[in-house]
């Protein structure tokens, strides 16, 4: 099992275990006490129904058997059961990270912002709402990354980006999987009809809108004959647009945007709850950038999210993940900034700038942060470039391991 994944696994167990007072070994045991009460007690019917004088008899017996080992099973082993099934349901209404793909956690306290950037920037649509702790699990967002070249990606240099839709998703689900829909089975067709007729085709500017005329008059879809015999029959409709083909790119990437609970800063930080250490393990296991998330107005809401507290969790967190690609975000910028608070961050980054020096570590040349307010748009445009070069990064470091270690390799 992945180590993200025992994490989660781990982390919902003991939230309901503190929810029901029950532990998952305490819940097996019960069920299995139940179970050798239950095969004891058909031991003795079965000798009965079996040792039974006569055909009717047997069969008496047999409708009382199944009576009172109902009896048993609700007594001994349903509560258990259900218990057991509950938390294979909470297991099962975890979101699914993908391991093996790049992703840009956002990190911070409650209540700064988070939920509202991923929604700005991705295809994640959590719930933003002005208390602490909007974001109860980690809710994914997702983009398309276009690159021209492998060197694009380790440069930096994006060629395009694009949201995915739920069909989009799912799409991408199924071709893992390696189902093939309808389609993808339209695409296939038309992608090959384009190919059998290039004549007037431009590479950079895709299929002509003539080439799309003909298309629209041969096939638009093929479907697998309902008969199972595997042949195919085409059918005519007229819903292609004049531009059929996108340009293609060398590189693409489906990555991740990670909207993590809330951290608080805690004198004991060896105490911490399941939502702080679920966004602590994603971090920790994933292959991630980091966004880290302030709102320095002073308005976050929590008596443990104070600017200084931020501040404070902020330094943390970088200490404990220094080689991260990294990104500072003052959100709800429109609300202005608490005095010395910006000054008290370019103090910290600073020392950081100079611990990493003195270490040998490459650093920036300037102590660099967004200023960003969602609600007027301000540094909005310039955020999203800035988490596209970190999934650039993310991706570079992943292809570096896959060379090293094959179960490392992008599915």
């Amino acid at each position: 099992m992945h180590p993200f994944e025992k994490v989660v696994m781990e982390l919902t167990i003991r939230a309901r275990q503190k929810r029901d007072g029950l532990t998952l070994s305490k819940l097996l045991d019960d069920v299995h006490q139940g179970r050798k009460e239950l095969l004891s007690l058909s031991k003795d019917w079965i000798y009965k129904i079996k040792n039974a004088a006569s055909a009717r008899e047997s069969f008496d017996y047999t409708e009382e058997a199944k009576e009172v080992l109902a009896n048993v099973f609700i007594d001994l082993i349903q509560e258990s059961w259900e218990g057991i099934a509950e938390l294979q349901k909470s297991l099962r209404n975890v979101p699914i990270v993908r391991l093996d793909c790049p992703a840009v956690v956002l990190v911070g306290a409650p209540n700064v912002g988070k939920s509202s950037i991923v929604r700005a920037i991705s295809s994640g649509t959590p719930e933003v709402n002005n208390y602490p702790f909007t974001t109860r699990g980690m809710t994914l967002g997702h983009v398309q990354v276009f690159w021209e070249s492998e060197e694009d990606v380790a440069v930096g240099n994006v060629a395009g980006v694009s949201i995915p839709s739920e069909k989009d998703l799912v799409q991408e689900k199924l071709e893992r999987r390696g189902v093939k829909t309808r389609r993808m089975r339209e695409e296939e067709t038309l992608e090959k009809f384009a190919k059998e007729n290039d004549d007037g085709v431009d590479d950079e500017e895709g299929v002509t809108a003539d080439d799309s005329v003909a298309a629209n008059e041969v096939v638009t879809s093929v479907v697998e004959a309902g008969d199972g015999t595997g042949n195919l029959e085409i059918e005519a409709t007229n819903t292609i647009e004049p531009t059929i083909s996108k340009r293609s790119f060398a590189v693409s990437q489906l990555c991740q945007i990670m909207d993590s609970p809330g951290l608080l800063h805690r004198d004991n930080t060896d105490v911490r709850n399941e939502m702080e250490e679920l966004t602590l393990a994603a971090m920790s296991h994933l292959p991630t950038a980091v966004m880290y998330v302030m709102d320095l107005s002073g308005g976050a809401g929590d008596k443990c999210s104070s600017v200084e507290d931020q501040l404070i969790l902020r330094r943390e967190v970088r200490a404990r993940f220094p080689r991260r690609p990294w990104i500072d975000v003052i959100s709800k910028y429109d609300l202005g900034v608490v005095d010395g608070a910006r000054e008290r961050l370019i103090e910290i980054m600073e020392a950081e700038r100079l611990e990493k020096a003195k270490k040998g570590f490459d650093v920036d040349e300037e102590n660099y942060f967004i200023e960003l307010s969602i609600k007027e748009g301000q540094g909005v445009e310039e955020l999203r470039q800035e988490v596209m070069r970190m999934l650039g990064e993310v991706r570079v470091v992943l292809d570096a391991m896959a060379k090293i270690d094959d179960r490392s390799a992008r599915l």
